[in-house]
């Protein structure tokens, strides 16, 4: 996250998609990833650990995505 920050103080606009992509991982992904330990799994859950993280880091990149 604070990667993302130091990319918002030097460059407001991306070359390509990886780059963009980069800036949006680092920005809202990991916001995304942190939230799962404090939001928590439901203990009945079935869905793998792992697949939790990632839909969390999906959804945060995807938010971004959407206002970039």
């Amino acid at each position: 996250m604070i990667q993302g920050m130091r990319m918002d103080t030097r460059k407001a606009r991306y070359n390509n998609f990886q780059e963009l992509y980069l800036y949006c991982y680092n920005v809202a992904g990991t916001v995304g990833l942190m939230t799962v330990p404090i939001m928590g799994i439901a203990e009945e859950s079935v869905i793998p650990v792992q697949s939790v993280y990632d839909a969390a880091l999906y959804l945060g990149v995807g938010n971004q995505l959407k206002h970039s």
